[in-house]
């Protein structure tokens, strides 16, 4: 039998397969391909193959010393093809000479590998510090503690202070919009004394259409207070942090203070909201233009009658409200969902806008009766506090009048805001 009718063809050609313990050595044509696919089972029946030569040999494997002695084929074809090499002068087979170069690659490669690895662990720590950095910049405003830093670049510092501007200004838009009417009726009660009762009553006389006179002044100053609030305390923190080596707790505070005393620009929308506010002057005016035209024929001072209690109001509560949102918040139960984050936001505003407004209350009379006058002498804040003093019969309970409903009214007021505030800040 010849080698070529050794070879199956298709399967229903009734010629004989290949010996079981042979193998292909060498072949010629375009059919050979199909031949090892079809022994592989992935090929079917082809038509007629052309000539094909096949040499067929036994499949003896070669033990290990035989390759390395490089003792003379068997085969004469192969030998007269490819000559053996001769063996080396010290005995040695090749692959033991070219063991050290292999193992010389292996430890290039080794020392290459620990060099990458090394480059994308200090790669993983700087990026692990920037992240760092961008999270306390965030979460600052939460609370202040020494050790703490923020070392951002420009462009994130400056695409972090504008989240906090645009969360402070949507949280003080929410809180107005609520909150208004219960300040007006605080407002009333701080002005001219009246019990809780009388002041609603006023405003039952006032009807529907007058609920809301006077909330554009507050609406804008507030947003704008409460944008520059946040905003400015995180751009005067970063600042100070930066160009100072003072404390943490330092330069939060004087941040804080600062972020106040720059608040107290918008004291015109603070005056203009008090006259509005105020019954006596209603024939006067009806709109914010209107009052603002009014004041305008006194002068710029006109404008900014009242700023000391504002001034003695802002810093210090901004410090204290900035220092205890961060502790306050710790000592609640740990928020473990949004929804318990809210909760636990909303509770920590509020009790803090309740204290402090409940501390300050007296600035705020004070305010209020500077700031309802048009014209005339411009009084201290000395005199206008014992003027007060002596017309409440000098009795303290007497100058907290209204206080409860401002405790109240900044419960709900603050938490608005600081939940608010961190809800959109955590979105952004």
């Amino acid at each position: 039998m010849s080698e070529r009718d050794a070879i199956k063809r298709h399967p229903g050609d009734p010629r004989p397969q290949l010996p079981p313990r042979a193998q292909l050595h060498e072949w010629r044509g375009s059919a050979a391909s199909d031949v090892i696919r079809r022994r592989a089972g992935r090929a079917g029946p082809t038509p007629p193959w052309p000539e094909l030569r096949v040499v067929v040999r036994p499949a003896a494997r070669e033990p290990p010393a035989a390759r390395c002695a490089a003792a003379p084929s068997p085969r004469p074809s192969r030998e007269a093809r490819d000559p053996p090499r001769p063996p080396p002068p010290d005995g040695t087979c090749v692959e033991e000479q070219l063991r050290p170069v292999y193992l010389q690659v292996w430890l290039l490669r080794c020392v290459q590998i620990e060099l990458l690895s090394s480059r994308r662990c200090s790669e993983l720590e700087k990026r692990t510090e920037v992240y760092n950095s961008k999270k306390n910049s965030m979460m600052g405003s939460e609370g202040f503690s020494p050790g703490s830093s923020e070392e951002d670049p420009s462009s994130d510092v400056t695409a972090t202070s504008s989240k906090h501007y645009l969360c402070g200004y949507c949280a003080a838009f929410t809180n107005i919009a609520v909150t208004f009417p219960i300040q007006k009726v605080l407002f009333r009660q701080q002005l001219y004394g009246l019990k809780t009762k009388d002041a609603i009553q006023q405003l039952q006389k006032d009807g529907i259409r007058n609920l809301y006179r006077g909330i554009l002044p507050p609406l804008m100053q507030k947003t704008t207070t409460l944008a520059l609030m946040f905003g400015l305390y995180e751009d005067f923190s970063s600042l100070l942090h930066s160009h100072t080596t003072a404390p943490e707790l330092l330069t939060r505070s004087m941040a804080a203070v600062l972020a106040g005393t720059t608040e107290a620009v918008l004291t015109p929308f603070e005056r203009v909201q008090t006259l509005l506010q105020d019954y006596k002057h209603h024939d006067k005016f009806t709109n914010t233009y209107q009052a603002f035209k009014v004041l305008k024929v006194y002068g710029m001072r006109e404008y900014y009658r009242g700023l000391v209690p504002i001034l003695l109001r802002n810093g210090p509560s901004n410090v204290l409200f900035f220092g205890l949102r961060g502790p306050i918040k710790q000592c609640l139960p740990e928020a473990t969902s949004y929804s318990t984050h809210l909760v636990n936001d909303f509770i920590c505003g509020g009790l803090l806008g309740a204290m402090l407004g409940f501390l300050f209350f007296p600035m705020n009379v004070v305010k209020a009766r500077m700031q309802a006058q048009i014209g005339g002498e411009f009084q201290s804040f000395s005199t206008v506090f014992v003027k007060i003093w002596l017309e409440r019969d000098r009795k303290l309970i007497n100058l907290f009048r209204g206080a409860h409903l401002n405790y109240h009214r900044s419960v709900l007021s603050w938490g608005i805001i600081n939940a608010t505030y961190e809800f959109l800040l955590k979105l952004l």
